[in-house]
């Protein structure tokens, strides 16, 4: 599953897109949340094809070989989900009907392919609409409904398919342009409710999509057609489609328009009123009246770590007690999404963030129309979960993908990029990691952000991010400005595809290594439970330099017990049997207190008296003593 956000501006989706503003990039946010996929960039290089070329389709989801089709006679670059000409596009999977899955029926598209064939052969949405519809219809859909988020540089649009499973070859769909200065987002839930059937600048659908759902007794034969449903008809709303789907769209709304505005929907996202659909997009609160309200690339990298924070949802037991969060407070949690209680017989349900951990790669793409054409597209790519990934900056015209960023096998085979492992790739994949390989790293950075250690992570890990995301977006701006001087300055394309590339490969390098770098920090200073810092002595300068008083032959960092907040012990206390197991009985002095603190304070290799000095000493019981002449006396 994943979101995705588009906009006039810029379009999303939880797994996969946002749209905002006027006068602004058109742009597309995707989060590809699935368990067992590789992130990487696919390339696929620009190309002219013979006349009777053909090309191999490969299922995405499965990996499986679907059939062969003709070859256009010219393909342009893509890397990653954009190409050379500033079109991005991503996509969320809704399912919809089961009967619809044309998985199996012999057709050939699957929506994977149709991106990345969309891609390599159009330059505006209003092309990839036509050309997938031209895809399925010919030659099969095989897979179910998808929700496809399409940015231009001019326009967005979302385009909700589904196949037509058994019944028939091809697919129905409706799409609908993404209004000036609007965000939609959409995440594993079909949006599209009623829509006009007489305003084709706005909205297109496939000629079929009514008389399909009458043919399978999913609309009334004598209903009019402008009060048909597509989602009412091809994915009826459940509580896991708003709950698991739309309830992280609702949080990105509130997060954009207010609480107020998405508070009449908050029974439907907890998947309650069922009914109450939200709307299927929204206007971002301008900071001035009558003006247009801009939302920035940096806004929409921040917008897409949501985790449902200081909602009724919050999953961190903050706002209420959440077993589920640990002792760390993490909003984040292990899959199923739902679960039965064998005792009660009772299903339970986890919540679905915007950022999660399962994510193969994310992006936050723009297309500007006012830049040279191999810059135009601008993707903020990372290899992991939205929320704890740092983003490196990706244009569409990049002929080459940044070594630690590449596959050589490639997320379907024509985007594999080098068959040598270890030279234009790392020898990496799914299952065997690599610390050169950026899944990997970015992985390794994430997982210490979850369960117990979350509290301690999360302030480390946001300074981080905030600072290298910003050096990075201040080192896109001045590439921009390099690339539009040169277009003006006359240089063609493939010089400026050239600086491009050597752009992304400089800055995704050094990204690489920063990261890796991070990780090695942030491991060092959450190790073994403890919360690292910095020596409270300093260590003893080399000889022949005299030693300072104090200080220590070897570095001693201070290491700060981190422990379980109170809330977690008052469970672990309340537990009859628990506590009965872990209770610690009541000394008989306060001399045998302080010998058994003073027992505990060695097996940490700390101390609490030293010279001879008077220390506070806490006890089990919370009483703290102080040393005098050798006993313990009660302080409090």
């Amino acid at each position: 599953g994943e979101t995705r956000a588009a906009t006039r501006a810029t379009a999303t989706g939880a797994d996969g897109g946002i749209v905002d503003a006027r006068d602004v990039p058109r742009r597309i946010v995707r989060v590809d949340d699935s368990g067992n996929l590789y992130g990487s960039l696919g390339v696929y290089p620009a190309a002219e094809h013979a006349p009777n070329a053909t090309r191999e389709v490969w299922d995405w989801d499965d990996s499986v070989f679907l059939g062969v089709i003709p070859e256009a006679a010219r393909t342009y670059n893509v890397i990653g989900n954009a190409n050379e000409h500033g079109l991005v596009m991503g996509e969320t999977t809704f399912g919809g009907l089961p009967e619809l899955d044309a998985h199996g029926t012999g057709g050939v598209m699957d929506y994977g392919s149709l991106i990345w064939i969309a891609l390599q052969r159009c330059k505006t949405c209003s092309c990839a609409i036509d050309l997938i519809d031209a895809l399925v219809q010919e030659h099969g859909y095989a897979s179910d409904g998808e929700s496809f988020s399409c940015a231009d540089g001019h326009e967005a649009w979302l385009m909700e398919l589904i196949g037509k499973g058994a019944y028939e070859k091809g697919a129905v769909w409706v799409a609908t342009r993404v209004p000036e200065g609007a965000v939609l987002a959409h995440a594993n839930q079909a949006r599209t409710t009623t829509f006009r059937m007489d305003d084709p600048k706005n909205v297109r659908f496939s000629t079929d999509v009514v008389s399909f759902a009458r043919k399978i007794g999913r609309f009334p034969t004598d209903a009019p057609d402008d009060a048909f449903d597509f989602t009412a008809a091809y994915d009826p709303v459940t509580f896991s489609g708003a709950r698991h789907g739309d309830a992280r769209v609702w949080d990105l709304y509130r997060r954009l328009v207010g609480d107020d505005a998405m508070a009449p929907y908050l029974e439907y996202a907890k998947g309650l009123d069922l009914q109450n659909r939200m709307p299927l997009f929204v206007f971002p609160n301008a900071p001035e009246p009558n003006t247009a309200a801009k939302v920035r690339v940096a806004d929409v990298i921040r917008l897409m770590r949501a985790r449902l924070e200081d909602s009724w949802f919050d999953p961190r037991g903050l706002l209420r007690d959440d077993v589920g969060a640990g002792s760390g407070h993490s909003a984040y949690r292990a899959r199923p999404l739902t679960w039965r209680d064998e005792v009660s017989g009772r299903t339970f349900a986890n919540e679905r963030t915007v950022s999660t951990q399962q994510t193969a790669w994310t992006f936050v793409a723009a297309s500007r129309f006012w830049m040279p054409a191999p810059a135009r597209a601008i993707q903020w790519w990372a290899p992991d979960d939205a929320g704890t990934s740092l983003r490196v900056p990706v244009y569409g015209g990049a002929t080459k993908a940044p070594f630690h960023f590449a596959d050589a096998v490639g997320q379907e085979p024509g985007a594999a990029v080098s068959v040598k492992l270890g030279v234009d790739a790392p020898d990496a994949d799914a299952l065997n990691p690599s610390l050169e390989s950026a899944f990997w790293v970015w992985n390794l950075v994430s997982s210490l952000a979850y369960g117990e250690r979350a509290d301690d992570v999360a302030p480390m890990l946001v300074e981080k991010l905030e600072t290298a995301q910003a050096a990075l977006l201040r080192d896109a701006d001045a590439a921009d400005k390099r690339f539009a001087t040169m277009a003006s300055d006359g240089d063609d394309d493939a010089c400026i595809a050239s600086a491009v590339t050597l752009f992304v490969e400089k800055t995704a390098d050094e990204a690489f290594h920063a990261w890796r770098d991070f990780f090695l920090t942030l491991f060092a200073a959450t190790r073994d439970g403890f919360l690292f810092g910095a020596p409270v002595s300093r260590q003893c300068p080399p000889p022949p330099q005299p030693k300072t008083p104090g200080c220590t032959s070897r570095v001693v960092p201070l290491a700060k017990e981190v422990g379980y907040d109170v809330k977690w012990r008052a469970r672990v206390a309340a537990d009859g049997e628990n506590a009965e197991h872990y209770a610690v009985p009541n000394e008989q002095s306060n001399d045998a207190e302080v010998y058994a603190v003073w027992k505990r304070a060695r097996m940490e290799k700390t101390r609490l008296i030293t010279n001879g000095v008077v220390k506070n000493v806490r006890g089990a019981s919370d009483d703290v003593y102080e040393i005098r002449a050798g006993r313990a006396v009660a302080s409090r």
